[in-house]
């Protein structure tokens, strides 16, 4: 095998996300559980090229992966980018870096997950127990990881995806950033990635963030129903006769849209009916595991964890995934490995 048939993943050499403690993060916790350092307590160059940011890059860069959880990351499963073969990285200057196994990187993160504000319009189990406030000390927080976020990685940002925890228009923080987006804090920013629950993503709303939505190239929009009654228990808060409104607005915008879908017990038999609604819309789909948030006790996740092999439905559920599983515009993510396990 040459250099250039080289397993590299990207995500450390271009990408964090922002929670909000503070703590900075190379890829999501539920792949990869461990923090670079925190915004609100550490200079950025210690985070960005601290030792922990240059082990995990080491880890990478070595193929062993071994900070990674196998299982979780759909991209390694695939794999699919940001996992890929040297030679498919783009552009030319980061396969150079990575060629000559850089750990300390010239450039801070092209790309940024927001994750600092918690706040939903609606309270999913498979994401929180109940809808969520914040206080005061919580919302001086959020003003400071923004000013933090501007200052020290908003001059090299080029993607921003709003947002890996909450939702871009349930959060005032999120949408007051989308509705006064400046180009002067971010200059280099070409794109903006929204995953939402898109209930509040309607014309007016749209209409709101002239300088944003002009970035906005690519949404996910968190579903996990066919069924508008499967929706009221998956989606607590949620009105599927406003989000199947709001997906035929959206269907009319220049925007790439994927439609996600948690698997559980109570909507698998839903997985065919769920690609038929994205495609109606010419939407792309993608399925993934659920994990326990520290939302479900240990026997009701076993209970709805249909993914896992000693689950009762669990043939019956991966019948129906093998029949969706290579149609065009259907990623099944982390839950391909489990059709090898069958094939094998």
């Amino acid at each position: 095998m040459t250099d250039d048939d080289r397993l590299i993943c990207t995500q450390p050499f271009t990408w964090c996300e922002v929670h909000g403690d503070g703590s900075v993060f190379a890829c999501c916790p539920s792949w990869l559980n461990v923090p670079l350092g925190n915004l609100l307590q550490t200079p950025w160059g210690d985070i960005w090229n601290g030792a922990i940011a240059k082990g995990l890059r080491c880890s990478v860069l070595d193929e062993t992966f071994v900070q990674c959880n196998h299982t979780r990351c759909p991209r390694l499963a695939g794999p699919s980018a940001p996992v890929m073969t040297l030679k498919d990285v783009k552009p030319a200057a980061l396969r150079h870096l990575l060629h000559h196994k850089m750990t300390h990187l010239p450039f801070g993160p092209r790309k940024i997950n927001l994750c600092y504000d918690h706040r939903c319009n609606l309270a999913c189990p498979s994401c929180r127990r109940d809808f969520m406030l914040v206080g005061k000390r919580a919302e001086g927080r959020m003003h400071q990881i923004e000013a933090r976020l501007r200052r020290f990685i908003g001059p090299e940002l080029e993607e921003m995806t709003v947002a890996g925890f909450g939702d871009p228009f349930g959060s005032p923080s999120y949408r007051s950033l989308l509705q006064g987006l400046d180009k002067s804090v971010f200059p280099r920013l070409q794109i903006i990635r929204l995953h939402t629950n898109g209930l509040l993503w309607d014309q007016g709303m749209w209409t709101s963030m002239p300088y944003a939505s002009d970035l906005v190239r690519t949404a996910e929009i968190s579903i996990d129903a066919a069924d508008a009654s499967t929706y009221a228990i998956n989606r607590r808060g949620g009105n599927f006769s406003q989000l199947l409104s709001n997906l035929a607005f959206i269907a009319t915008l220049n925007v790439a849209v994927k439609l996600s879908f948690i698997v559980q017990q109570n909507n698998y038999r839903e997985i065919p009916d769920f690609v038929a609604l994205a495609h109606g819309f010419g939407f792309e789909v993608y399925f993934s595991q659920l994990v326990n948030w520290g939302t479900f006790s240990h026997q009701d996740y076993a209970s709805r964890a249909v993914h896992c092999q000693a689950h009762p439905e669990h043939v019956a559920f991966l019948g129906i995934l093998k029949d969706v599983a290579d149609l065009e515009r259907v990623d099944i993510g982390n839950l391909r490995p489990l059709l090898g396990a069958v094939a094998d």
